[in-house]
């Protein structure tokens, strides 16, 4: 199975599924404990379940473990280690394993016992270290060994050509570059000229600009000492203006307190005015409900009075059989037309008595009337004394702003004189700057060239390949 691995036309097939990483692996070997370092490599051939896992000391190319997994070998290594998953579900823990040990969550060591060697994954832990995985694995044979180390060789070769191209590049590169140093050094020594013009034509410019801002600056803090005369008699009538305002606002708001107080007491004044007239109400309705029941007894009196009229008429044709029956229903008719007139002169009584009620009730709606229109008129007058009160309110926040604003411009004058003085400053860095800036670069400038012109060729070419790495090669020859 190890011929599959090194064989030029069946390797064609292998896949790595765990790339060429270091890996620290302890060695133990008849009781001796060392740490070394092994390349570790698994690789595994496409269509067939077959894997090779290679341990390549990193300090000797020449020491070489194989530990080769089929399907048979694989079935007894799940027997006798009670693993439950199928060959690839193996290998993909297998995948998962060494990623832990890159990671120095598990750790590998390589045990010799007799002329076996076993691969042990495992878990350090404070009581026992606990064992994931075991292989059995086998000192490779020269030939394999020969094959990777001849393949690593052609690996580098193909490097080694690749930096061959690499370092044709780069000496055309420089090549390059020595021809544009020598194009910079003409431009340097034009450059060299114009930069004297431009120092003159930037000084002269600069000159000129500070004379100008300084005239400016110079006109400006003229016109900023008149801004400030003229603003300060400004805000002084402003605040004469303020003050007035003010004491105007106490006056109307010691008024608008004393028309309060009054309202407060015409308001009481009408409750007790509309209280009043309630009771009067119900004594009215009172006068109409006994008027009705005087007016409903009258009614009745009426229909007796017309019974004894009947009865009358028919007294009167038994007038002569019954004489003595007439007298003294004539008398009983003229009590009863003695207690109705009373009663009508009880009852016309009442209705004056209502009817001045009535009158005394509109007077005093009148007054109620009358006072109503007399409170619309002081809310009124103080819906206005306050509308008043606003405006001059409005007008004095107005006055607090253009306070504010006429303080803004003040400031602003004030800023834009200390921005002039900036400005003048920093034209003076800017053109100390630029010339520091020029002269740097010419400086540099002369530097790299002077270092290129005295700098000897170095050879690249050198020995690559030392012969110990091309005896392996030579012997398979």
């Amino acid at each position: 199975m190890d011929s599959y691995f090194i064989d030029p036309q069946r390797r064609r097939g292998a896949k790595q599924i765990f790339p060429a990483h270091q890996l620290v692996v302890c060695t133990d070997s008849y009781g001796i404990r060392t740490q070394l370092k092994f390349n570790v490599v698994v690789e595994k051939m496409d269509l067939q379940n077959l894997i090779q896992i290679r341990l390549t000391e990193s300090a000797d190319q020449s020491k070489m473990f194989v530990s080769t997994i089929d399907n048979a070998s694989y079935e007894q290594m799940r027997a006798e280690q009670s693993l439950h998953v199928t060959f690839q579900g193996f290998v993909d823990h297998l995948t998962k394993i060494l990623e832990r040990c890159k990671r120095e969550e598990l750790h590998m060591s390589l045990v010799k016992d007799d002329s076996v060697h076993l691969l042990q994954f495992f878990e350090k832990s404070s009581f026992k270290n606990l064992t994931h995985l075991f292989l059995q694995i086998q000192v490779a044979s020269t030939e394999t060994v020969l094959f990777h180390i001849n393949l690593a060789l052609q690996t580098l070769q193909d490097q080694a050509a690749g930096y061959a191209g690499q370092v044709a590049k780069y000496q055309s590169e420089l090549t390059g570059r020595d021809d544009a140093i020598h194009r910079l050094q003409g431009e340097v020594r034009a450059l060299n000229g114009r930069l004297v013009e431009q120092e003159n034509l930037v000084f002269n410019r600069n000159t000129e600009e500070v004379n100008r801002l300084q005239q400016t600056i110079k006109h400006v803090n003229e016109s900023k000492e008149l801004e400030e005369k003229r603003l300060k008699t400004i805000i002084s009538g402003m605040q004469e203006k303020i003050d007035q305002q003010n004491k105007e606002l106490l006056a109307g708001t010691e008024k608008i307190m004393h028309d309060s107080k009054r309202y407060e007491a015409l308001r009481e004044d009408n409750m007790k005015l509309k209280s009043h007239n309630n009771q009067l109400r119900e004594e009215a309705d009172r006068y109409k409900s006994d008027l009705q029941a005087y007016q409903s007894r009258d009614g009745r009196h009426e229909s007796a009075i017309v019974e004894l009229r009947r009865q009358l008429i028919d007294l009167q044709s038994k007038l002569k059989i019954t004489e003595k029956q007439k007298s003294e229903l004539e008398a009983e008719l003229e009590a009863e037309r003695n207690i109705c007139q009373t009663k009508k002169n009880a009852l016309q009584l009442t209705a004056d008595e209502i009817s001045n009620a009535n009158v005394m009730i509109a007077n005093l709606n009148k007054e109620v009337m009358k006072l109503k229109s007399k409170v619309e008129l002081r809310t009124e007058i103080a819906m206005r004394q306050e509308k008043l009160i606003q405006d001059k309110e409005k007008e004095y926040n107005e006055l607090q702003g253009t306070v504010r604003q006429i303080q803004q411009e003040h400031t602003k004058n004030r800023v834009a004189s200390e921005e002039y003085a900036q400005t003048v400053r920093r034209i003076k860095e800017t053109s100390d700057a630029i010339e520091e800036k020029y002269r740097k670069k010419i400086n540099d400038l002369i530097v790299k060239v002077s270092q290129n012109q005295n700098a000897e060729p170095v050879s690249v070419l050198n020995n690559q390949f030392p012969n110990r790495y091309l005896r392996p090669h030579n012997r398979i020859e």
